[in-house]
């Protein structure tokens, strides 16, 4: 029996729901109008930086279902808009800073604890990258850029 190690299994969940995500784009399509590469590019960049901070096992899981959750919503606006916006997509890219800032906050909190289950680092990889993003995007889509019904005080 072949026994896999916790950071080999983060590593194939995490790329497994990137492909997912990218596979949806191309079964739906491009509903950011921003390219597919962009679909490639954005989870490789998190993961990577996940995997830059040497974070516990699951966390890459984490991040990676995170940003597969960001992109999917701002899609789903524009998959079921009668008239697609068509900048959603910079909303999105001027976001991901705060996601970066998150996932740094959340690595470093996940090291400073000392014993942590695999589901507690997959939900500090999910949290924190949602959170960073989230307060990212109130600040973009609220004050530089309008981003449709994403932003909610406009």
């Amino acid at each position: 029996m072949v026994e896999v190690k916790p950071n080999t299994l983060d590593t194939i969940f995490a790329a497994v729901i990137a492909l997912i995500t990218v596979s949806i784009v191309m079964i739906k399509g491009d509903a950011l109008y921003i390219g597919l590469w962009y679909y490639f590019a954005v989870p490789i960049v998190i993961v990577g930086i996940g995997a830059a901070l040497r974070a516990k096992p699951m966390f890459l899981f984490g991040t990676s279902l995170a940003i597969a959750i960001t992109l999917i919503s701002y899609m789903s606006i524009n998959w079921r808009a009668s008239r697609p916006e068509g900048l959603l997509g910079l909303g999105h890219l001027f976001s991901l800073p705060g996601a970066v800032v998150g996932i740094f906050i959340a690595a470093i909190l996940l090291k400073r604890k000392t014993t942590t289950s695999l589901f507690v680092a997959f939900l500090f990889g999910l949290i924190g990258l949602l959170s960073g993003f989230f307060v990212n995007h109130l600040i973009v889509c609220n004050t530089v850029l309008y981003c449709g019904q994403l932003s909610f005080f406009l």
